[in-house]
C-alpha cells in the first residue's frame, strides 16, 4: 500500500464513484420504467431484502425482474428523487429517496436503501432500511 501515487485509496475512490453512478442509473431506469436498463445492473444472484420484514426477500435476477416488471405494470407513475452517498467501504452506497405519489395518500414517502456491490460493480443486494410511508401496493 502506498500513500501517494496509485494506491488502494485511488482504487477505492474510483469504485465509490462507479457505484454511486450505478445507483443513480438504477433509479433513472425505475423513473422511466426501463427494465432493459435495470436488469444489467444486477449480479445474477442479487437480492432485495427488507430487514424490517425479514420474511420478504426477492432473490435472483429472474425473481427481481418479475417483481419489478409487475411494479412497472401496475403502479401509476411517481417521482423518484435520490441522493446517493458512498460509504467509506467502496462496495456500499446509501440511497436516500423521496418519492412523490400524485394520486395517493400520503402523497410522499422517504426510503433509505443500502446498495451492496461486488468487485465488478454489479448490485449484490439492496437493503430497504427505512420506509416512512407505504406506497401503492402491487401484487406479486
Amino acid at each position: 500500500m502506498t500513500i501517494t501515487g496509485h494506491s488502494m485509496y485511488a482504487d477505492a475512490a474510483a469504485m465509490r464513484s462507479r457505484n454511486v453512478a450505478t445507483v443513480e442509473a438504477f433509479y433513472e431506469s425505475e423513473r422511466i420504467r426501463d427494465l432493459a436498463a435495470w436488469v444489467p445492473l444486477w449480479h445474477p444472484d442479487g437480492r432485495q431484502t427488507f430487514p424490517f420484514a425479514p420474511d420478504w426477500t426477492v432473490s435472483g435476477i429472474d425473481q427481481l425482474t418479475e417483481v419489478t416488471r409487475r411494479k412497472f405494470e401496475v403502479r401509476p407513475s411517481y417521482e423518484i428523487h435520490v441522493v446517493a452517498e458512498p460509504f467509506e467501504n467502496p462496495q456500499r452506497v446509501l440511497a436516500r429517496l423521496h418519492l412523490v405519489f400524485p394520486d395517493y395518500e400520503p402523497p410522499t414517502a422517504d426510503l433509505w436503501c443500502i446498495f451492496h456491490f461486488d468487485a465488478a460493480g454489479l448490485i449484490n443486494e439492496v437493503e430497504e432500511m427505512l420506509d416512512t410511508a407505504r406506497g401503492p401496493a402491487f401484487p406479486q
